[in-house]
């Protein structure tokens, strides 16, 4: 919520003469005019109960899908519509104190949708290509919100249809594997790629950073390999590479003599990706389960979770000191 009202507290009445009037005739008018300069400053909402509605909306710093991203919101989230729409659907909004533009397709604005988005028609059967025409969209296990994500691809990704519509999600074909998404989002003619999501990892500092263009929307440290070197076996070695395959369950691994979850594979003539800390077979991290590794990429279960979201098949994965 924004908050910009000026606040009286502490104004008492009292019967003091000031000019031989008395004192609580200028505190009352001080009190009108404090309250005035309060409405007056208040953003003028176009709209009451407003909300995102789609998985990921980014919060931009122009109303143009090449601007700048500020914040990312997710499904649900509350937004204060402070103006529009423009004449192509933006919003200038306020999310969590931060002001930016957002696109009205994907903004449930007073109960409806705040700008008329393509419709969602037939794509003709299996095999079709269809294109994401959202910011980011969430590929899911089952066709329903509540499925667990199997990944996320980004607005202006193309996606193979691979059966029939059921409750307004659509089979599409991720990687080897058969996902779900929602229709709504879908565009059946080639939309703009917006700005590319990547991953940058920076051996310098053993930080990861997931990029959306030039904008960091996520950053934390990671363990890497024991070898130093710039392209040795054993280490995390320099290059671009690309994510080429996913696996969230907790798998056993011989490299690692133990168990790691949420596997986003991207060098294979290592064996190297991303991962959580190694643990037990019950998914608890054992000792020494979050040292340095034989080249892979290792963090925390919790952001493990959130790299293996944000990473989708063929993305790219920067690799530098």
């Amino acid at each position: 919520m924004l908050h910009t009202g000026v606040g009286a507290r502490g104004l008492s009445w009292h019967s003091l003469k000031v000019n031989g009037a008395f004192g609580w005739r200028v505190v009352l008018v001080s009190v009108v005019l404090f309250s005035l300069f309060s409405v007056t400053i208040q953003p003028s909402r176009a709209a009451i109960d407003s909300s995102v509605d789609t998985d990921v909306l980014y919060l931009r710093t122009d109303p143009s899908t090449d601007a700048g991203v500020i914040a990312e919101m997710t499904y649900g989230q509350y937004v204060a519509v402070i103006d529009g729409p423009t004449e192509d659907g933006w919003y200038f909004l306020d999310y969590e104190g931060s002001q930016g533009w957002a696109y009205g397709a994907y903004l449930n604005v007073g109960g409806s949708s705040g700008w008329e988005a393509a419709s969602d028609a037939s794509v003709g059967g299996s095999g079709s290509t269809v294109w994401v025409a959202t910011d980011a969209l969430n590929i899911r296990a089952e066709p329903t919100r509540k499925s667990w994500v199997l990944g996320t691809v980004g607005q202006g990704e193309s996606l193979s249809i691979a059966g029939e519509r059921d409750n307004g999600f659509y089979p599409v074909w991720y990687g080897d594997n058969i996902g779900w998404v929602a229709g709504k989002y879908l565009s059946w003619e080639p939309v703009s790629g917006g700005q590319e999501r990547w991953i940058d990892v920076d051996r310098s500092s053993s930080t990861i950073r997931l990029m959306v263009g030039n904008e960091s929307v996520g950053y934390w440290w990671a363990a890497m390999g024991f070898d130093d070197s710039d392209n040795g076996f054993y280490s995390t070695a320099i290059g671009t590479y690309h994510v080429y395959e996913k696996n969230a369950a907790l798998t056993w691994t011989d490299w690692a003599r133990g168990y790691i979850e949420y596997w986003v594979a991207f060098d294979p003539d290592r064996f190297n990706g991303f991962h959580s800390w190694t643990m037990d077979e019950n998914g608890n991290v054992i000792e020494g389960g979050d040292g340095a590794t034989g080249g892979c990429v290792a963090m925390d279960p919790g952001l493990a979770a959130a790299l293996y979201e944000f990473a989708t098949y063929g993305m790219r994965v920067e690799i530098h000191w």
